[in-house]
């Protein structure tokens, strides 16, 4: 399945995930996964929300610098070697996986999301 992906960039002092987060909850828009990253002193979350469309007024609003990208849930058996398969399988054509992080896990399932830099051919690549 392919899903809207926010980055949003952030200044690195502390309290500006709280701020994003409160802003999305105070607008009733809930995060189904998120991600944080640190690239030398620039901050960046990655969220999923449940209402792409008025998070993406908000974050306009409130000038925030973002992208939004597609990326690939995949579900997947929750055991070894799952993940390897899955980045071998997308390495072999040529896809490279930008970020994954955890969106659910359920029973012997897991729920990923894939960041990647096409998402189209990921998808297919991952169907199987």
């Amino acid at each position: 399945m392919i899903a809207n992906e926010f980055v949003i960039e952030l200044e690195d002092n502390p309290g500006e995930l709280a701020e994003v987060c409160d802003m999305l909850g105070s607008n009733n828009i809930n995060m189904k996964a998120i991600a944080t990253d640190r690239v030398g002193h620039q901050r960046f979350i990655r969220i999923l929300v449940d209402d792409d469309k008025k998070a993406k007024k908000l974050l306009d609003d409130a000038d925030l610098i973002y992208t939004t990208n597609h990326v690939v849930v995949k579900t997947m058996d929750d055991t070894p070697n799952s993940l390897t398969k899955a980045a071998r399988a997308l390495g072999k054509k040529g896809i490279n996986i930008e970020a994954v992080y955890l969106l659910s896990r359920s029973g012997k399932k897991v729920n990923l999301v894939f960041s990647l830099d096409d998402a189209q051919q990921g998808a297919r690549v991952l169907k199987d």
